[in-house]
């Protein structure tokens, strides 16, 4: 007889998940509070210049250690998460697709409206775009993917010789969608082939590849003059007017570019640091618009990493850790050495990037901590492992309500930094590195005692128990059974 399909039971859960999410929440908290006070748009800028002394360290600390490294553990903990609730549903016999639909479409609501109501730096809805490729890959028939791409990319390369020709048509279009899908019948070939081990090689491969690009170009470009230069250079070498005026015309949009970018940076900086709530909401739902598609293509890589988390379920690993603590030996002793070289490495050659200065700089440095995230996140996984199966369980095990309440307390964070640092708020922005990351661990340490508090009379944390909601189709009981 079938098993009903229901949420986990606490009993059932896999505790040391629930610490490695606690582990991850403080990870995330302390890189994303600096853009609380600082415009998203500089994100990709690195470090910001002037800074010294103890913010300077602080910043540096959090560059090399931390950024990067926990986006990607939750996303390894996510796709850890699809895996198991896969699991159970096979086991129970029952349908899998319908209740992981409504869960991925629940995220991406709660993501949109994190997005658009506290902060522009969310990334549940890209989480969100990222399970339904995981859907995509584990659910399409590998064949019609495949066939679907190369059909795509041979009208690309014929709609684009018409278009040399004189006949404008939309050859874009289909390049950019026939090489992903090309890729996802690859992926959907790769795990009916070959289930374990082609979760991890396709984890890898779409993690490692735009990293390597990202490096290697970085490395290419390096010995090149600067931007500035190389226009000069280009300039004076034209033979023809025609290319003149497109080497102009080029100059002209990357400079529109910077300074559209720049402007989003000092509306950033002044809606919110001065600007009212109504008017921020307001800034930050145009930004959802405008930056959809980035979103959506950042989920391709958060992929990759969705599913090297499915292999570490699939595979045994995580099911039972105390059996494989000699993979996660190995994970800590390669990983955090190979992972944060890397980033003091980039940190080394161009800790912030100065737009048309030391692009090629940058880019390397960027590709490089790139490639070691991914090392560090695994080593700090095998750490976490190593000391909740050793003497410090039950220190760790204090994280673990922390984790149980992951989505919640994520949205709490950003819920207290809107509100602490944004000027309709208690106007804290600009609070110095360090301070911040003060604020960090007082905020943490509060979630920790909260969190423990609040499991003691509820089963599940506020956003958890609306999602299981959402996803099971009945509502679960919410307080703790009392005798």
């Amino acid at each position: 007889m079938n098993q009903e399909f229901r949420p986990v039971a606490i009993r059932d859960r896999i505790e040391v998940l629930d610490v490695v999410r606690g582990f991850a929440l403080l990870g995330i908290a302390l890189m994303n509070v600096e853009f609380f006070n600082r415009p998203l748009g500089d994100l990709d800028a690195g470090m910001p210049a002037g800074v010294t002394g103890i913010d300077y360290w602080a910043g540096w600390f959090v560059h090399v250690f931390v950024r990067g490294k926990f986006w990607t553990m939750f996303s390894l903990l996510f796709g850890m998460g699809f895996a198991v609730m896969l699991t159970r549903a096979e086991q129970s016999g029952r349908g899998f697709f319908g209740p992981y639909l409504r869960r991925t479409l629940a995220l991406a609501v709660f993501g949109a409206l994190h997005f658009i109501f506290l902060w522009t730096g969310d990334i549940l809805f890209s989480y969100a775009a990222g399970a339904m490729l995981l859907m995509l890959v584990f659910y399409s028939k590998p064949r019609i993917l495949l066939w679907l791409g190369v059909l795509l990319l041979v009208l690309a390369a014929g709609f684009g010789a018409a278009t040399s020709l004189g006949h404008a048509l939309p050859w874009q279009p289909m390049l950019g969608f026939g090489i992903p899908l090309l890729l996802f019948g690859v992926i959907a070939y790769s795990l009916r082939r070959w289930p374990l081990s082609g979760l991890r090689a396709a984890g890898l491969a779409l993690y490692l590849i735009p990293a390597l690009a990202m490096t290697i170009g970085g490395a290419v470009m390096i010995g090149q003059p600067p931007e500035a230069e190389r226009d000069r250079q280009q300039q004076s070498q034209a033979k023809t007017p025609e290319l003149k005026k497109a080497l102009a015309e080029a100059r002209e949009q990357r400079a529109e570019r910077r300074q559209e970018h720049a402007q989003d940076i000092a509306d950033e900086t002044r809606l919110m640091r001065t600007g009212t709530y109504a008017e921020a909401t307001a800034w930050r739902a145009q930004s959802f618009v405008k930056h959809l598609g980035q979103n959506v293509s950042f989920a391709v890589i958060v992929l990759g990493v969705f599913l090297l988390g499915a292999w570490f379920i699939r595979s045994g690993v995580m099911a039972d850790p105390a059996s494989h603590l000699r993979l996660f030996r190995q994970l800590a002793w390669i990983g955090i050495p190979l992972g944060i070289g890397l980033s003091v490495v980039g940190a080394g050659i161009a800790p912030t990037h100065v737009r048309g200065q030391n692009d090629a700089a940058f880019q390397l440095a960027s590709g490089l901590a790139f490639v070691g995230n991914l090392a560090a996140c695994l080593g700090y996984l095998g750490v976490v492992v190593l000391l909740f199966h050793g003497r410090f369980r039950d220190w760790l095990a204090h994280l673990a309500p922390v984790g149980r309440m992951a989505l919640s307390n994520y949205i709490l964070q950003s819920l207290l930094g809107t509100l602490f640092f944004y000027g309709y708020g208690l106007g804290q922005w600009g609070l110095p590195r360090a301070q911040q990351v003060v604020y960090v661990l007082v905020v943490f340490a509060l979630q920790v005692l909260l969190s423990r508090w609040w499991l003691s009379r509820f089963r599940y944390g506020p956003l958890e128990w609306a999602w299981r909601w959402i996803t099971y189709g009945k509502r679960p009981a919410l307080r703790v059974a009392t005798d």
